[in-house]
């Protein structure tokens, strides 16, 4: 490690920092302590024990600024305040994201993106020793879409109807499992971990690495895939994603009454096929053939139409007495769903 001729004072110190986030990874090794303790947030960060000298520091830097432009830059904005060993500052990064990371970020290459933050840096026999980040990572990935899917919003997907279409016709367990693999999947997005996604769901989402600014990202992911509104507070009131799955297959497989949601879809499919029955051109054959089997099912659901001979056999009733009774029980294709 390459010892400075002149031992640095710590605005010097500090001003090097500034250096090296701008992108003079030269100096990593003569400004930072061989023992250097880092301490940054969980969500979206490497292992802070693998941050602990100057080239470690530094790849992690040269890490971060790859996804942005070369002209990126961090600029101080207040500060440093300078106590004893310690000194302090808020700064601003400007610069243009080229894709990369964060992985789940939707925005275009080329988007302009701002945040800020504050650093602490202890100095220790004329080396930068410890530091502590406090940075608006919200705020960044907002910017890079992150909270909000606008590709799809932007094709006209709509990614919470497709997944009430595969429950609907998946039976319990397969639904069940459907939804888990989204959770861990949204989870994985969340923490930036992609080892989450072969997860088996079992172990709390704090075990699993999700913090308070992950548990904000996984709500705002699974809302829109599924369509369900959850608070800030849901990943840790279902404190494992299994049991967020259930929690979420509850919400998704009841209509408002109660009915599930693969019948109500059922139904609905089944009253649009009766509607395309009805015109001058329809298959006779085919609708009578729906006729006969929706009257048995009717037969079996529902008491007798008003009027009907008590006993009378389905066989004996004509097909205008059960297209009459079917009006009285089918709503209009227009209002199905």
């Amino acid at each position: 490690m390459t010892a400075p001729a002149t031992p640095l004072t710590h605005r010097e110190l500090w001003d090097a920092w500034s250096r090296l986030w701008n992108g003079d990874f030269a100096i990593a090794d003569t400004i930072l302590s061989r023992t250097m303790r880092v301490n940054i947030p969980q969500h979206g960060m490497p292992d802070p024990g693998t941050l602990h000298d100057g080239p470690s520091v530094a790849a992690w830097i040269a890490a971060f600024r790859s996804s942005f432009d070369d002209d990126a830059r961090i600029t101080g904005e207040l500060g440093p305040f300078i106590v004893g060993d310690y000194a302090i500052g808020r700064w601003v990064f400007e610069g243009t994201w080229q894709g990369g990371r964060p992985a789940a970020a939707t925005a275009p290459a080329g988007t302009p993106v701002t945040f800020r933050g504050v650093d602490i840096l202890r100095f220790e026999d004329g080396r930068i020793a410890e530091y502590w980040l406090s940075d608006d990572q919200l705020d960044l990935y907002a910017q890079l879409g992150v909270l909000g899917d606008t590709g799809a919003a932007a094709q006209g997907a709509d990614p919470a109807a497709e997944l009430r279409e595969r429950l609907a016709e998946l039976p319990e367990d397969a639904g069940r499992k459907l939804l888990l693999q989204q959770v861990l999947d949204a989870a994985a997005e969340a923490t930036e971990s992609a080892e989450l996604r072969t997860a088996n769901g079992d172990a709390s989402f704090l075990a699993l690495g999700v913090n308070s600014l992950a548990a904000v990202v996984l709500g705002e992911r699974l809302g829109e895939l599924t369509g369900v509104p959850l608070a800030p507070t849901t990943v840790f009131d279902q404190p494992t994603p299994r049991v967020l799955a259930d929690h979420l297959w509850t919400r998704l497989t009841a209509t408002a009454d109660g009915a599930s949601v693969s019948l109500a879809a059922a139904l609905a499919r089944l009253e649009a096929a009766a509607a395309e029955l009805t015109g001058d051109g329809a298959d006779v054959s085919l609708r009578a053939e729906l006729v006969t089997r929706l009257g048995a099912l009717l037969g079996r659901l529902t008491p007798a139409p008003a009027g009907a001979t008590a006993g009378k056999p389905i066989e004996s009733t004509s097909a205008e007495e059960l297209l009459a009774y079917l009006d009285t029980r089918l709503r209009p294709l227009g209002d199905a769903g």
